[in-house]
């Protein structure tokens, strides 16, 4: 079989291997990217991944035979390949339409993005660390599906504090978008999303943790023709501590159905309010102009006194 392979920095020698190694089974449309042995988390205290919200369900591991990429080392089990938050399909272990986070135990992030992770699919060119997109922050493998990222911990604008006992190390990888300006507004047809993801590192164990995951929200519906309902009504908020704005009081409370009629005398103040009801776009804004009122309720008679 015909192996498409990235190098990748020299893996640590671990003397003591904590699980056996399985014979692999050979798969000629697999791709192997040698990748340093990550370390088992039998029982990981934290989230591997937050998903990126999609329109319809998305199935993480339904990755095409020739679009899957190795994760872990050849022989690796079903579990062991889960708790490195890959899929396991026919003995292969490979990552998945997700963001992977991934910590090695001598210090370095690997985190693979697929192109699924948004939709529209992200464009993968347009990705990028804190740290900008030269080495050791560019990928180190690339595919049309995927993209391949590893560096040190201390590496690419990574911070790092204390937690718990935990030395965390944390970064964020953004992906940039181009907005067209035309006549009749501004449009992009790109996605673009941003995650904050750690490594945290104690005496006896390594985690990784995606902690955010942010993504565009889906477009506002497309405008059209419509039906609008308004509503004009009175308010009558008393102004009853001294100093109070008599204008700003008033619109803590409204007449009913029931109070109307309502009697007002000459020069009396009557505070109204019009406004938009059951609105669902926020993009639709009442602007009054003119108000007035008639003796009987028709708006085209005279006479009519402006307020």
């Amino acid at each position: 079989p015909t192996y498409q392979q990235f190098p990748l920095q020299k893996p640590v020698q671990q003397p003591k291997p904590q699980f056996p190694l399985q014979k692999p089974v050979q798969q000629p449309t697999y791709q192997q990217f040698p990748l340093q042995k990550p370390v088992q988390q039998p029982k990981p205290q934290f989230p591997h991944q937050k998903p990126v919200v999609q329109a319809d369900p998305l199935d993480k591991c339904a990755v095409a035979d020739s679009e899957q990429i190795q994760c872990g080392l050849p022989g690796i089990s079903g579990a062991e390949c889960e708790a490195i938050n890959c899929c396991f399909k026919a003995q292969q272990c490979f990552y998945g339409r997700a963001v992977t986070v991934q910590c090695i135990r001598d210090g370095q992030f690997v985190v693979v993005v697929s192109r699924d992770v948004t939709l529209p699919r992200l464009s993968l060119d347009s990705v990028h660390l804190l740290g900008g997109n030269d080495p050791p922050c560019a990928p180190v493998g690339s595919t049309p599906s995927f993209a391949i990222y590893q560096f040190p911990v201390t590496a690419c604008g990574t911070s790092v504090m204390e937690d718990g006992g935990y030395v965390v190390y944390e970064n964020r990888m953004t992906s940039s978008y181009e907005v067209g300006i035309g006549p009749y507004g501004s449009i992009t047809r790109d996605s673009h999303f941003e995650f904050l993801f750690q490594c945290r590192y104690s005496e006896t164990s390594v985690e990784a943790l995606v902690v955010e995951v942010n993504s565009v929200p889906p477009p506002p519906p497309v405008a059209a023709p419509g039906p609008l309902r308004v509503e004009l009504r009175l308010a009558n908020g008393q102004c009853v501590t001294k100093g109070c704005a008599e204008g700003d009081e008033a619109y803590t409370s409204y007449y009913s159905d029931a109070d109307y009629p309502i009697t007002k005398v000459l020069r009396e103040p009557v505070y109204v309010e019009v406004h938009i009801m059951e609105r669902t776009d926020p993009n639709i804004v009442l602007m009054l102009g003119r108000c007035w009122t008639t003796s009987p309720p028709v708006h085209s008679v005279s006479p009519s006194g402006t307020f």
